[in-house]
């Protein structure tokens, strides 16, 4: 097998079969090239987050060759600070990058939504005036999320407070790497949980993302069941697992 250089999204898009990850998670203009090995293509980009990190899909044994054959031509990035693989490659990939903790997580899209409910009269649109009520429900609540309140542009939070005005639930709405509407924050206070409000916040914003640009996206940790029963009842579906795990430093 012969190792080919992608130095344009479209030339990822057909490598990967044009993978919905593909056209929804990563920028059109690449800021690394990719490479492809078989079925398998590993590539250099920035996250949600803003952190470097090697994105790599396929299955274990192409994997498996493509990092060997990057590490042979020193293709590894050294500013690399963690690794994403498709789900069962790991192994595969720690043979040839020094690899601490992580976790397991799952990429999904939608393209529909689900109808508005009756519950969605009691949404309400948070602004940075609601910072606080914001940060205290998910520091109580969903301290491992990655959204940060109205630290990136485009952000549209929504949420719905009890009858004493307390914020008991929330989530957003905002720009992806690419450009795509992604959710996350999606929070329910414990108290609050199984009353359907963490469905109302997400079908709304996701009927949002849907409606202005055709798609929305979101990411959720693989033990969460319950969740992806939710996600997959208001229309999301394209399932990808992965497994991302911090570069140790040697």
């Amino acid at each position: 097998m012969t190792l080919r250089r992608l130095t344009t999204h479209a030339e990822l898009l057909e490598a990967s079969g044009d993978d919905p990850f593909i056209r929804y998670d990563i920028p059109t203009t690449l800021e690394h090239p990719g490479v492809a090995l078989g079925a398998a293509l590993a590539l250099a980009r920035r996250t949600h987050t803003r952190r470097l990190g090697l994105l790599v899909m396929g299955p274990p044994d192409d994997a498996g060759d493509l990092l060997s054959a990057m590490a042979a031509r020193d293709l590894l990035d050294g500013h690399l600070t963690h690794v994403t693989v498709s789900h069962g490659s790991i192994e595969a990939v720690g043979r040839h990058l020094p690899l601490g903790g992580g976790n397991d997580w799952e990429w999904m899209y939608a393209v529909s939504a689900a109808p508005v409910g009756a519950a969605e009269e009691r949404l309400v649109t948070l602004s940075e005036d609601d910072l606080a009520d914001i940060a205290a429900l998910l520091e109580v609540a969903n301290p491992g999320t990655d959204a940060r309140p109205f630290e990136l542009e485009g952000q549209r939070w929504a949420g719905i407070r009890d009858e004493a005005g307390r914020l008991v639930a929330c989530g957003v709405r905002e720009p992806n790497i690419a450009g795509w509407p992604i959710l996350s924050g999606i929070t329910v206070l414990p108290a609050h949980r199984g009353t359907g409000l963490g469905r109302v916040v997400t079908a709304h914003l996701t009927r949002e993302a849907v409606r202005e640009h055709g798609v929305c996206t979101l990411g959720l940790y693989s033990h969460n069941a319950v969740a992806r029963g939710l996600y997959r009842s208001l229309g999301y579906t394209g399932t990808h697992c992965w497994s991302s795990r911090r570069i140790v430093a040697t």
